[in-house]
């Protein structure tokens, strides 16, 4: 019946939220050592909303997969839904770039963003969100130091 469909949803749903909070807590530790030893490596925070779950996790592994050992991508949050006054918070509070995937932001979040200048940015193609933060990756980069004998 219905009742117990949404019982089983729920109990899932919270299920899977514990396991992925468990997995940001180890991954925080682990971040937290790693950048220990790596003093100038710059990041990227990126904030990803997408409009189901599989696009935003899809998403989110293909830009994590672009970190190097000069610039790495940092997912600060990562969510189904709409992108909201609260993620333009968020992304004021973590210096993070927008990327919307076949979602929008509402009225009050694009006039938030705008008044807080914080870099807005919708694709509906996997490819070109992962084309752009890779030409972002790369402006981050310090330039390359050559010496030519005259």
């Amino acid at each position: 019946d219905e009742r117990r469909a949404r019982e089983v949803a729920t109990f899932r749903q919270g299920k899977y939220r514990d396991v992925k909070l468990a997995k940001q807590q180890a991954a925080k530790l682990e971040n937290m050592f790693n950048e220990m030893g790596q003093g100038d490596v710059q990041t990227l925070p990126l904030i990803i909303k997408a409009d189901v779950q599989g696009s935003q996790e899809a998403l989110a592994a293909s830009l994590l997969k672009l970190s190097n050992a000069e610039v790495k991508v940092q997912i600060v949050h990562a969510a189904v839904g709409g992108i909201s006054e609260s993620d333009i918070n968020l992304a004021i509070a973590s210096k993070a770039v927008i990327i919307g995937f076949n979602v929008r932001a509402d009225a009050g979040a694009r006039k938030l963003a705008e008044g807080n200048a914080v870099d807005l940015r919708y694709y509906s193609i996997i490819y070109d969100a992962v084309d752009d933060v890779t030409n972002a990756m790369s402006g981050m980069l310090a330039p390359e130091q050559r010496e030519e004998a005259l």
